[in-house]
Protein backbone atom coordinates (compact mmCIF):
# COMPACT_ATOMS: atom_id res chain seq x y z
CA UNK A 1 0.00 0.00 0.00
CA UNK A 2 1.37 3.36 -1.04
CA UNK A 3 0.61 5.95 1.61
CA UNK A 4 2.08 8.61 3.84
CA UNK A 5 -0.78 7.90 6.25
CA UNK A 6 -2.53 10.86 7.75
CA UNK A 7 -3.51 11.72 11.32
CA UNK A 8 -7.04 10.90 10.23
CA UNK A 9 -5.98 7.32 9.81
CA UNK A 10 -4.09 7.32 13.11
CA UNK A 11 -6.40 9.44 15.20
CA UNK A 12 -9.96 9.01 13.92
CA UNK A 13 -11.38 5.77 15.26
CA UNK A 14 -14.76 6.77 13.84
CA UNK A 15 -13.36 6.15 10.38
CA UNK A 16 -10.83 3.42 11.04
CA UNK A 17 -12.69 0.55 9.38
CA UNK A 18 -13.54 2.71 6.37
CA UNK A 19 -9.90 3.68 5.97
CA UNK A 20 -8.79 0.07 6.33
CA UNK A 21 -11.08 -1.13 3.56
CA UNK A 22 -10.39 1.74 1.18
CA UNK A 23 -6.62 1.44 1.40
CA UNK A 24 -6.53 -2.11 0.15
CA UNK A 25 -3.13 -3.29 -1.02
CA UNK A 26 0.10 -4.95 0.01
CA UNK A 27 3.58 -3.41 0.01
CA UNK A 28 5.93 -4.61 -2.66
CA UNK A 29 9.69 -4.92 -2.45
CA UNK A 30 12.30 -5.30 -5.14
CA UNK A 31 13.17 -8.94 -5.64
CA UNK A 32 16.89 -8.68 -6.39
CA UNK A 33 19.70 -6.35 -5.28
CA UNK A 34 20.20 -3.18 -7.30
CA UNK A 35 23.54 -2.75 -9.12
CA UNK A 36 24.54 -0.14 -6.54
CA UNK A 37 24.07 -2.55 -3.63
CA UNK A 38 27.24 -3.55 -1.80
CA UNK A 39 28.74 -6.61 -3.46
CA UNK A 40 26.26 -6.61 -6.36
CA UNK A 41 27.36 -7.96 -9.72
CA UNK A 42 27.74 -5.36 -12.47
CA UNK A 43 28.58 -2.73 -9.87
CA UNK A 44 27.34 0.82 -10.40
CA UNK A 45 29.93 3.57 -10.70
CA UNK A 46 29.29 6.54 -8.38
CA UNK A 47 29.52 9.06 -11.20
CA UNK A 48 26.70 7.27 -13.09
CA UNK A 49 24.21 7.54 -10.24
CA UNK A 50 21.45 10.14 -10.03
CA UNK A 51 19.42 10.74 -6.84
CA UNK A 52 16.04 12.43 -7.24
CA UNK A 53 13.55 13.68 -4.66
CA UNK A 54 9.96 12.87 -5.64
CA UNK A 55 7.08 14.97 -4.29
CA UNK A 56 3.55 13.75 -4.89
CA UNK A 57 0.64 16.12 -4.26
CA UNK A 58 -2.46 15.40 -2.18
CA UNK A 59 -5.49 13.83 -3.78
CA UNK A 60 -9.07 12.91 -2.88
CA UNK A 61 -8.86 9.97 -0.44
CA UNK A 62 -8.20 10.91 3.19
CA UNK A 63 -4.88 9.09 3.38
CA UNK A 64 -3.46 11.21 0.54
CA UNK A 65 -4.38 14.65 1.91
CA UNK A 66 -0.85 15.51 3.08
CA UNK A 67 1.01 14.36 -0.02
CA UNK A 68 3.91 11.95 -0.28
CA UNK A 69 7.70 11.92 -0.58
CA UNK A 70 10.04 9.32 -2.07
CA UNK A 71 13.52 9.00 -3.56
CA UNK A 72 14.63 7.62 -6.91
CA UNK A 73 18.10 6.21 -7.51
CA UNK A 74 19.05 5.76 -11.16
CA UNK A 75 22.14 4.32 -12.83
CA UNK A 76 22.28 6.10 -16.19
CA UNK A 77 24.88 3.69 -17.59
CA UNK A 78 23.14 0.46 -16.60
CA UNK A 79 19.64 1.84 -17.23
CA UNK A 80 18.35 0.87 -13.80
CA UNK A 81 16.10 3.06 -11.65
CA UNK A 82 14.30 2.32 -8.41
CA UNK A 83 11.87 4.37 -6.37
CA UNK A 84 12.28 3.95 -2.60
CA UNK A 85 9.00 4.42 -0.77
CA UNK A 86 8.72 4.83 3.01
CA UNK A 87 4.93 4.88 2.91
CA UNK A 88 4.04 1.18 2.74
CA UNK A 89 2.02 -1.00 5.09
CA UNK A 90 0.15 -4.27 4.88
CA UNK A 91 -3.07 -5.74 6.28
CA UNK A 92 -1.20 -9.03 6.58
CA UNK A 93 0.71 -7.73 9.58
CA UNK A 94 -0.06 -9.54 12.81
CA UNK A 95 -2.92 -7.81 14.73
CA UNK A 96 -3.06 -5.00 12.19
CA UNK A 97 -6.48 -3.67 13.24
CA UNK A 98 -5.66 -3.75 16.94
CA UNK A 99 -2.33 -2.02 16.43
CA UNK A 100 -3.99 0.57 14.21
CA UNK A 101 -6.63 1.39 16.84
CA UNK A 102 -4.03 1.64 19.56
CA UNK A 103 -1.78 3.96 17.55
CA UNK A 104 0.95 1.43 16.79
CA UNK A 105 1.16 1.37 13.03
CA UNK A 106 4.12 -0.42 11.49
CA UNK A 107 5.27 0.86 8.12
CA UNK A 108 7.79 -0.47 5.62
CA UNK A 109 10.20 0.91 3.09
CA UNK A 110 10.13 -0.80 -0.27
CA UNK A 111 11.67 -0.40 -3.71
CA UNK A 112 9.97 -0.82 -7.08
CA UNK A 113 10.83 0.17 -10.66
CA UNK A 114 10.68 3.96 -10.71
CA UNK A 115 8.76 4.42 -13.95
CA UNK A 116 6.07 1.97 -12.94
CA UNK A 117 5.55 3.68 -9.58
CA UNK A 118 5.39 7.15 -11.10
CA UNK A 119 2.78 5.93 -13.55
CA UNK A 120 0.76 4.50 -10.66
CA UNK A 121 0.58 7.90 -8.97
CA UNK A 122 -0.18 9.61 -12.30
CA UNK A 123 -3.13 7.30 -12.90
CA UNK A 124 -4.32 8.13 -9.39
CA UNK A 125 -4.59 11.78 -10.51
CA UNK A 126 -1.79 13.17 -8.34
CA UNK A 127 0.67 15.80 -9.51
CA UNK A 128 4.31 14.68 -9.38
CA UNK A 129 7.43 16.87 -9.24
CA UNK A 130 11.04 15.71 -9.42
CA UNK A 131 14.13 17.44 -8.02
CA UNK A 132 17.55 16.15 -9.02
CA UNK A 133 19.94 16.41 -6.07
CA UNK A 134 23.37 17.84 -6.85
CA UNK A 135 25.49 15.59 -4.64
CA UNK A 136 29.12 14.55 -5.09
CA UNK A 137 29.48 11.03 -6.56
CA UNK A 138 30.52 9.48 -3.26
CA UNK A 139 27.42 10.90 -1.57
CA UNK A 140 25.20 9.55 -4.35
CA UNK A 141 26.65 6.10 -3.80
CA UNK A 142 26.21 6.49 -0.06
CA UNK A 143 22.53 7.38 -0.55
CA UNK A 144 21.95 4.51 -2.97
CA UNK A 145 23.51 1.92 -0.68
CA UNK A 146 21.74 3.31 2.39
CA UNK A 147 18.36 2.98 0.65
CA UNK A 148 19.11 -0.47 -0.70
CA UNK A 149 20.19 -1.58 2.77
CA UNK A 150 16.97 -0.12 4.23
CA UNK A 151 14.75 -2.45 2.20
CA UNK A 152 16.34 -5.59 3.63
CA UNK A 153 13.89 -7.58 5.78
CA UNK A 154 15.84 -6.79 8.94
CA UNK A 155 15.70 -3.03 8.31
CA UNK A 156 12.58 -2.18 6.35
CA UNK A 157 10.01 -1.92 9.19
CA UNK A 158 9.54 1.15 11.37
CA UNK A 159 6.95 2.48 13.83
CA UNK A 160 5.13 5.23 11.98
CA UNK A 161 4.47 8.64 13.50
CA UNK A 162 2.69 11.20 11.34
CA UNK A 163 4.65 14.17 12.63
CA UNK A 164 8.04 12.77 13.55
CA UNK A 165 8.63 9.57 11.60
CA UNK A 166 6.88 9.39 8.25
CA UNK A 167 7.66 9.24 4.53
CA UNK A 168 8.88 12.84 4.42
CA UNK A 169 10.90 12.90 7.66
CA UNK A 170 12.75 9.72 6.69
CA UNK A 171 13.75 11.25 3.37
CA UNK A 172 14.58 14.57 5.08
CA UNK A 173 16.91 12.87 7.54
CA UNK A 174 18.78 11.03 4.80
CA UNK A 175 19.23 14.17 2.72
CA UNK A 176 20.48 16.02 5.80
CA UNK A 177 23.01 13.25 6.41
CA UNK A 178 24.24 13.54 2.81
CA UNK A 179 24.89 17.28 3.22
CA UNK A 180 26.54 16.83 6.63
CA UNK A 181 23.72 18.36 8.66
CA UNK A 182 23.45 21.55 6.65
CA UNK A 183 19.73 21.09 5.91
CA UNK A 184 19.02 20.96 9.64
CA UNK A 185 21.26 23.96 10.29
CA UNK A 186 19.43 26.01 7.64
CA UNK A 187 15.94 25.12 8.90
CA UNK A 188 16.40 24.94 12.68
CA UNK A 189 14.59 28.21 13.17
CA UNK A 190 11.02 29.18 14.06
CA UNK A 191 8.46 28.54 11.36
CA UNK A 192 5.85 30.87 12.85
CA UNK A 193 3.40 28.00 12.91
CA UNK A 194 2.35 24.99 14.98
CA UNK A 195 1.77 21.40 13.91
CA UNK A 196 -1.98 22.02 14.18
CA UNK A 197 -1.82 25.01 11.86
CA UNK A 198 0.37 23.12 9.41
CA UNK A 199 -2.03 20.18 9.45
CA UNK A 200 -5.09 22.34 8.88
CA UNK A 201 -3.65 23.85 5.70
CA UNK A 202 -4.40 20.46 4.14
CA UNK A 203 -7.73 19.70 5.85
CA UNK A 204 -9.69 22.96 5.76
CA UNK A 205 -11.40 22.10 2.47
CA UNK A 206 -12.92 19.03 4.18
CA UNK A 207 -15.00 20.77 6.89
CA UNK A 208 -16.22 17.79 8.89
CA UNK A 209 -12.87 15.99 9.01
CA UNK A 210 -11.14 19.30 9.66
CA UNK A 211 -13.32 19.82 12.73
CA UNK A 212 -13.03 16.20 13.87
CA UNK A 213 -9.24 16.14 13.69
CA UNK A 214 -8.82 19.41 15.54
CA UNK A 215 -11.27 18.09 18.17
CA UNK A 216 -9.29 14.88 18.68
CA UNK A 217 -5.84 16.47 18.86
CA UNK A 218 -4.73 18.13 22.08
CA UNK A 219 -2.36 20.91 23.09
CA UNK A 220 0.49 18.56 22.21
CA UNK A 221 0.47 19.98 18.66
CA UNK A 222 -0.08 23.64 19.54
CA UNK A 223 3.47 24.66 20.43
CA UNK A 224 5.42 26.61 17.78
CA UNK A 225 7.69 24.38 15.71
CA UNK A 226 10.75 24.91 13.57
CA UNK A 227 10.96 24.76 9.79
CA UNK A 228 12.81 21.47 10.26
CA UNK A 229 9.84 19.99 12.13
CA UNK A 230 7.41 21.28 9.53
CA UNK A 231 9.10 19.06 6.98
CA UNK A 232 6.81 16.23 8.06
CA UNK A 233 4.86 17.71 5.14
CA UNK A 234 6.22 16.61 1.75
CA UNK A 235 5.52 20.06 0.29
CA UNK A 236 7.66 21.73 2.96
CA UNK A 237 10.47 19.23 2.38
CA UNK A 238 10.35 20.01 -1.33
CA UNK A 239 10.47 23.75 -0.68
CA UNK A 240 13.41 23.71 1.72
CA UNK A 241 15.43 21.22 -0.31
CA UNK A 242 14.91 23.41 -3.36
CA UNK A 243 16.17 26.48 -1.49
CA UNK A 244 19.25 24.96 0.15
CA UNK A 245 22.74 26.03 -0.84
CA UNK A 246 25.33 23.90 0.96
CA UNK A 247 29.09 23.44 1.01
CA UNK A 248 30.51 20.17 -0.24
CA UNK A 249 33.58 18.37 1.03
CA UNK A 250 35.87 20.80 -0.82
CA UNK A 251 34.16 23.81 0.69
CA UNK A 252 32.45 24.83 -2.55
CA UNK A 253 28.94 26.29 -2.40
CA UNK A 254 26.41 24.17 -4.31
CA UNK A 255 22.68 24.43 -4.80
CA UNK A 256 21.28 21.14 -3.56
CA UNK A 257 18.83 20.92 -6.46
CA UNK A 258 20.39 20.99 -9.91
CA UNK A 259 17.24 20.37 -11.97
CA UNK A 260 13.48 20.33 -11.47
CA UNK A 261 10.85 18.58 -13.55
CA UNK A 262 7.08 18.55 -13.48
CA UNK A 263 6.54 14.88 -14.26
CA UNK A 264 2.75 15.02 -14.17
CA UNK A 265 0.25 17.79 -13.47
CA UNK A 266 -3.16 16.67 -12.30
CA UNK A 267 -6.04 18.56 -13.94
CA UNK A 268 -7.97 20.79 -11.57
CA UNK A 269 -5.51 20.50 -8.72
CA UNK A 270 -6.39 22.78 -5.79
CA UNK A 271 -3.44 24.79 -4.39
CA UNK A 272 -2.61 24.43 -0.70
CA UNK A 273 -3.12 27.71 1.19
CA UNK A 274 -0.25 29.25 3.12
CA UNK A 275 -2.53 29.45 6.15
CA UNK A 276 -5.85 27.81 6.97
CA UNK A 277 -8.88 29.96 7.69
CA UNK A 278 -10.23 29.97 11.27
CA UNK A 279 -12.47 26.99 11.90
CA UNK A 280 -14.50 28.34 14.80
CA UNK A 281 -16.99 30.47 12.77
CA UNK A 282 -18.27 27.39 10.95
CA UNK A 283 -18.33 25.48 14.21
CA UNK A 284 -20.27 28.25 15.92
CA UNK A 285 -22.88 28.30 13.14
CA UNK A 286 -23.43 24.54 13.50
CA UNK A 287 -23.53 24.79 17.30
CA UNK A 288 -26.11 27.58 17.26
CA UNK A 289 -28.35 25.64 14.89
CA UNK A 290 -28.20 22.47 17.00
CA UNK A 291 -28.61 24.38 20.27
CA UNK A 292 -31.51 26.43 18.92
CA UNK A 293 -33.21 23.23 17.77
CA UNK A 294 -32.97 21.82 21.30
CA UNK A 295 -34.48 24.98 22.76
CA UNK A 296 -37.23 24.97 20.12
CA UNK A 297 -38.16 21.35 20.88
CA UNK A 298 -38.23 22.22 24.59
CA UNK A 299 -40.59 25.09 23.90
CA UNK A 300 -42.80 22.86 21.74
CA UNK A 301 -42.92 20.28 24.54
CA UNK A 302 -43.91 23.03 27.00
CA UNK A 303 -47.09 23.65 25.01
CA UNK A 304 -48.45 20.38 26.33
CA UNK A 305 -48.60 18.29 23.16
CA UNK A 306 -47.37 14.70 23.25
CA UNK A 307 -45.66 15.06 19.86
CA UNK A 308 -43.46 17.89 21.13
CA UNK A 309 -42.49 15.91 24.21
CA UNK A 310 -41.60 12.86 22.16
CA UNK A 311 -39.51 14.85 19.71
CA UNK A 312 -37.77 16.69 22.54
CA UNK A 313 -36.90 13.39 24.22
CA UNK A 314 -35.68 11.80 20.98
CA UNK A 315 -33.62 14.87 20.14
CA UNK A 316 -31.98 14.77 23.56
CA UNK A 317 -31.19 11.09 23.10
CA UNK A 318 -29.61 11.71 19.68
CA UNK A 319 -27.53 14.64 20.93
CA UNK A 320 -26.40 12.54 23.90
CA UNK A 321 -25.48 9.67 21.60
CA UNK A 322 -23.34 11.95 19.40
CA UNK A 323 -21.65 13.86 22.23
CA UNK A 324 -21.25 10.84 24.49
CA UNK A 325 -19.73 8.71 21.74
CA UNK A 326 -17.28 11.48 20.88
CA UNK A 327 -16.37 11.93 24.53
CA UNK A 328 -15.94 8.20 25.15
CA UNK A 329 -13.72 7.75 22.10
CA UNK A 330 -11.67 10.79 23.08
CA UNK A 331 -11.24 9.54 26.66
CA UNK A 332 -10.15 6.11 25.43
CA UNK A 333 -7.67 7.56 22.94
CA UNK A 334 -6.21 10.01 25.43
CA UNK A 335 -5.78 7.50 28.26
CA UNK A 336 -5.31 4.03 26.84
CA UNK A 337 -3.59 4.28 23.44
CA UNK A 338 -0.32 5.46 21.94
CA UNK A 339 -2.05 8.29 20.06
CA UNK A 340 0.10 10.90 21.82
CA UNK A 341 -1.56 13.74 19.91
CA UNK A 342 -4.72 13.14 21.97
CA UNK A 343 -3.16 13.12 25.45
CA UNK A 344 -4.48 15.61 28.05
CA UNK A 345 -7.18 16.80 25.69
CA UNK A 346 -9.14 19.70 27.18
CA UNK A 347 -12.17 18.87 25.05
CA UNK A 348 -13.06 16.31 27.73
CA UNK A 349 -14.41 19.29 29.70
CA UNK A 350 -16.93 19.75 26.89
CA UNK A 351 -17.85 16.15 26.12
CA UNK A 352 -17.14 12.95 28.03
CA UNK A 353 -18.84 9.60 28.70
CA UNK A 354 -21.39 11.28 30.99
CA UNK A 355 -22.95 12.72 27.85
CA UNK A 356 -24.18 9.21 26.99
CA UNK A 357 -26.69 9.34 29.86
CA UNK A 358 -29.17 11.47 27.86
CA UNK A 359 -29.72 8.44 25.61
CA UNK A 360 -31.80 6.43 28.12
CA UNK A 361 -33.06 9.54 29.88
CA UNK A 362 -34.21 11.08 26.60
CA UNK A 363 -36.07 7.89 25.75
CA UNK A 364 -37.66 7.96 29.20
CA UNK A 365 -38.67 11.59 28.64
CA UNK A 366 -40.26 10.69 25.31
CA UNK A 367 -42.16 7.89 27.07
CA UNK A 368 -43.63 10.35 29.60
CA UNK A 369 -41.38 9.78 32.62
CA UNK A 370 -41.31 12.81 34.94
CA UNK A 371 -38.36 11.33 36.83
CA UNK A 372 -36.43 10.96 33.57
CA UNK A 373 -37.32 14.56 32.71
CA UNK A 374 -35.94 15.89 36.00
CA UNK A 375 -32.76 13.82 35.84
CA UNK A 376 -32.09 14.80 32.27
CA UNK A 377 -32.55 18.48 33.12
CA UNK A 378 -30.09 18.23 36.01
CA UNK A 379 -27.60 16.39 33.82
CA UNK A 380 -27.64 19.03 31.05
CA UNK A 381 -27.30 21.83 33.63
CA UNK A 382 -24.31 20.06 35.15
CA UNK A 383 -22.58 19.47 31.78
CA UNK A 384 -23.27 23.08 30.77
CA UNK A 385 -21.87 24.38 34.06
CA UNK A 386 -18.66 22.36 33.60
CA UNK A 387 -18.27 23.71 30.05
CA UNK A 388 -18.85 27.32 31.15
CA UNK A 389 -16.38 26.90 34.02
CA UNK A 390 -13.84 25.50 31.57
CA UNK A 391 -14.38 28.48 29.26
CA UNK A 392 -13.45 30.80 32.13
CA UNK A 393 -10.40 28.67 32.96
CA UNK A 394 -9.09 29.20 29.44
CA UNK A 395 -7.96 32.64 30.57
CA UNK A 396 -5.19 30.80 32.48
CA UNK A 397 -1.94 29.77 30.71
CA UNK A 398 -2.41 26.17 31.85
CA UNK A 399 -5.46 25.85 29.58
CA UNK A 400 -3.89 26.84 26.29
CA UNK A 401 -5.21 24.22 23.88
CA UNK A 402 -6.28 25.73 20.58
CA UNK A 403 -9.76 24.22 20.66
CA UNK A 404 -11.95 27.23 19.95
CA UNK A 405 -13.68 25.37 17.13
CA UNK A 406 -14.82 22.68 19.57
CA UNK A 407 -15.85 25.27 22.17
CA UNK A 408 -17.80 27.26 19.57
CA UNK A 409 -19.65 24.15 18.42
CA UNK A 410 -20.29 22.23 21.63
CA UNK A 411 -21.03 24.98 24.15
CA UNK A 412 -24.12 26.28 22.26
CA UNK A 413 -25.40 22.71 22.02
CA UNK A 414 -25.05 22.16 25.77
CA UNK A 415 -26.63 25.53 26.56
CA UNK A 416 -29.42 24.90 24.07
CA UNK A 417 -30.27 21.56 25.67
CA UNK A 418 -30.29 23.20 29.10
CA UNK A 419 -32.39 26.07 27.74
CA UNK A 420 -34.91 23.58 26.40
CA UNK A 421 -35.53 22.37 29.93
CA UNK A 422 -35.81 25.91 31.25
CA UNK A 423 -38.61 26.43 28.73
CA UNK A 424 -40.12 23.07 29.55
CA UNK A 425 -39.89 23.57 33.30
CA UNK A 426 -38.20 20.19 33.75
CA UNK A 427 -35.52 21.70 35.96
CA UNK A 428 -38.08 22.08 38.71
CA UNK A 429 -40.04 18.93 37.97
CA UNK A 430 -43.05 20.61 36.33
CA UNK A 431 -44.10 22.23 33.08
CA UNK A 432 -45.65 25.71 32.86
Amino acid sequence: MRSCLSPAARSTLFFSLWVLWTLAGVPGHAQSPAPWASGAAGQSRPEDLVVTLVTIDPSGPVYTWWGHSALIVEDTRLQAARLYNYGLFSFEQSNFVGNFAMGRLWFHVGAVPARRELEYYSRAGRSIRLQTLDLPPDKRLEAARFLENNILPANRTYLYDHYYDNCATRVRDLIDRLVDGQLFAATNQPSGSSLRQATRRYTERHPFMDWLLTFLMSEAIDAPVTEWEQMFLPGELERHVGALVYRDGQGRARALVSAEELYYEAPGAVPIPDQARPLWPRGLAVGIILGAAAAAFGYWASRGGRAGRVLFGVYNALVGLALGTAGTVLLFMSKFTDHWVTYSNENLFLVNPLALLPVPLGIALAAGSRRGERRLAVLWFFLSAVAVAYLMLKALPAFGQNNWAAVATLLPVLLGCSGGFVLLGGWRGQRP
